[in-house]
């Protein structure tokens, strides 16, 4: 997250397609690695949180297919 509050996803296209047909060890193990791997280069990220992020972003990737819509995020914390 940048300095002035906003946060923007950008998710690939080949990651909006894998993401709702990955099972949930699959997401949860990639999870996992990228809590580690973040950790390494920004400092701690709770591998729950991480599991936790994927596995909304694969309901919320798989609803807007489902709907023919197109997934766009973005955030902001005042």
């Amino acid at each position: 997250m940048a300095n002035d509050g906003f946060t923007v996803f950008a998710v690939p296209q080949p990651l909006c397609e894998a993401l709702p047909r990955a099972g949930t060890d699959r997401l949860r193990t990639a999870a996992t690695d990228w809590a580690e791997i973040v950790s390494e280069i920004e400092g701690e990220t709770p591998p729950d949180s991480a599991v936790d992020l994927l596995e909304r972003l694969s309901a919320l990737i798989g609803s807007c297919r489902e709907r023919g819509l197109s997934l766009y995020c973005w955030y902001f914390a005042p």
